[in-house]
């Protein structure tokens, strides 16, 4: 043998496979049927099926496979030796034998380790996707997003805002109802000319008297300043008593001299005796007010935040061994080529989803329950008040004050029956 072909020999195949072929005809080494023997026990012994089949139809099929395998390999074997005769390399696209050869015949190696090149070729295959891999990012983000929402939502300070709401909104009412009050015993309480003075306008006397005599005075614009003007047709129609209707010491005469100088005074004192007299006359009945009794504030919050994390992974793979023999000839020479091609396809696929929904429902109720009351004279204004507001009345004798203790006395029947 010389040193080229010593050479492709250990390249291609080693010991103890890298052996002549027999002169007369396809042979078995008992190196092969070893490899063949070890490689149908690790394929067998892996297959459930095959461990339920009864004890002689195993026998037979692992017999079965055992020879097929066995000539294969011999018949690779022997093409591997007629291409080195020839001077030929060999085409290989991926070396499947040689690994598992010297995986057979390693020194020291025993049965047990050389079934295992298929738990080898198996755990080659790409792992499953890590669980690192996949983040759960809403069920992650679920903290950071309730804390957020909570602190915008700033419930205590809503509580406390509808507490604070409430008082103040009580408190102001009451007061706005005492201010008033107070200042309609003020207005009532003064003579007619000062209620006059703060309460009547020139202009409300003037639309007094128009309204009163429509058929003989007008409002006249046409100057800066409106004023009470006759009408021209006044002097056709009856003439009306002035000195009666506005308590004038004297009768005038249909004129605009007399209207603005005389009749807008007049009714303007008018007006103003009117609205006292009535106000007073109500003062002294007594002035209802609200009184808050008890009532109750509540508030609720509700919150719900849901998370949802998807994740697929899907893999697949394919382990495919092809066996090409090619034969040629030239020059009266005969040649021949083989090709051992081993395929391994994995693929991957990954697929991730997630949401994050969040709710927040806030409910403020107040309910508060009141009654109506008198408000007591007497509390609000001194005796000499309240007897110039008795005075102010239509008929002073039959307008006494509505005080505390006529409550109380008019209120006890009342509660004992």
């Amino acid at each position: 043998m010389s040193a080229t072909t010593a050479m492709m020999q250990s390249e291609v195949l080693p010991e103890p496979y890298a052996d002549a072929p027999a002169p007369g005809g396809l042979t078995v080494s008992p190196s092969v049927l070893a490899l063949a023997r070890s490689e149908v026990r690790s394929l067998l012994e892996s297959s459930p099926a095959f461990r339920e089949l009864p004890p002689g139809r195993r026998r037979e099929l692992a017999h079965n496979l055992v020879t097929v395998a066995a000539y294969t390999a011999a018949l690779l074997q022997e093409e591997f030796a007629l291409t080195e005769q020839l001077d030929q390399v060999p085409m290989i696209v991926r070396e499947s034998v040689a690994p598992l050869a010297l995986a057979a015949a390693a020194p020291g190696r025993t049965d047990a380790d050389r079934s295992q090149p298929l738990a080898r070729a198996a755990a080659a295959a790409p792992p499953k996707p890590a669980a690192e891999e996949w983040s759960p990012r809403a069920a992650s983000e679920v903290a950071k997003v309730t804390r957020a929402t909570l602190n915008a939502i700033e419930f205590p300070r809503f509580v406390a805002d509808l507490i604070r709401g409430t008082y103040n909104a009580i408190i102001e009412a009451s007061i706005r109802q005492m201010e008033a009050y107070a200042e309609l015993i003020a207005n009532v309480a003064k003579t007619v000319d000062q209620f006059m003075s703060d309460n009547i306008t020139d202009n409300q006397a003037r639309d007094y008297i128009v309204n009163q005599y429509p058929g003989q005075f007008k409002i006249d614009v046409s100057d800066d300043a409106p004023k009470l003007a006759v009408k021209d047709d006044a002097s056709d129609k009856p003439k009306p008593d002035f000195k009666t209707d506005l308590e004038l010491p004297d009768d005038v005469d249909v004129s605009d001299e007399s209207a603005e100088q005389t009749l807008v005074p007049a009714a303007r004192r008018k007006l103003a005796r009117q609205r006292q007299q009535l106000l007073s006359t109500m003062v002294m009945m007594g002035v209802n007010r609200i009184v808050v009794t008890s009532g109750r504030i509540r508030a609720t919050m509700g919150f719900r935040i849901d998370a949802h994390d998807h994740a697929t992974a899907q893999t697949a793979s394919e382990f495919d061994e092809q066996n090409t023999t090619a034969a040629s000839g030239w020059f009266g020479f005969g040649g021949a080529a083989s090709v051992n091609t081993v395929t391994y396809v994995s693929s991957t696929k990954k697929d991730s989803s997630d949401d994050l929904n969040v709710s927040a429902d806030l409910t403020g109720e107040v309910d508060l329950r009141f009654k109506s009351d008198y408000l007591p004279l007497e509390r609000m204004a001194t005796p000499q008040m309240i007897g110039a507001i008795q005075g102010n009345t239509p008929n002073p004798a039959a307008n006494t004050p509505q005080t505390g203790g006529a409550q109380q006395q008019s209120a006890a029947p009342a509660a004992a029956h």
